[in-house]
């Protein structure tokens, strides 16, 4: 298995330590939509896994289909994320809405390891679900958790 199947295994068993072995000591994690990122190294990357898998506790990625570059050391990977947001993510009170989001990952490798990993997602289609889930008249946008994340 390699290394970016090893990476969303552990993400779909929701096991951080297991999703934070597949980085580099350095790491740069880099969610556009979430207002900490970018963010380096382990301990940060794990404070927002954390706060995703507390968000949408049955959070699962499943692959559309991915392609590599630069001999192998750039992985680009659409995604379809499904789950039941419960509490906030992407900014959104999520109140047991379910979501399917489609998911664009682009990992940079370095060492057999995942240095980088730059996420894209709409936000803006989780709101869309999230309203009509609550019949429009909730998904109030909520203020980002200010966590002990460290910008790079």
């Amino acid at each position: 298995m390699d290394i970016v199947d090893q990476h969303f295994a552990a993400e779909n068993a929701h096991d951080v330590a297991a999703t934070l072995a597949t980085y580099t000591d350095d790491i740069v994690w880099d969610d556009v939509t979430h207002p900490l990122c970018p963010v380096q190294g382990k301990h940060a990357v794990g404070e927002i896994y954390s706060s995703i898998i507390d968000a949408i506790p049955d959070v699962h990625l499943e692959t559309v289909r991915r392609f590599t570059g630069n001999d192998g050391a750039t992985v680009v990977d659409e995604s379809i994320l499904t789950g039941h947001v419960r509490g906030s993510w992407a900014g959104i009170a999520g109140e047991g809405a379910p979501v399917e989001v489609r998911m664009l990952h682009v990992f940079d490798l370095r060492d057999g390891l995942i240095a980088r990993e730059n996420t894209w997602f709409d936000a803006a289609a989780v709101l869309r679900q999230v309203e009509a889930f609550a019949g429009g008249s909730s998904g109030t946008a909520v203020q980002p958790d200010a966590a002990s994340a460290q910008k790079p």
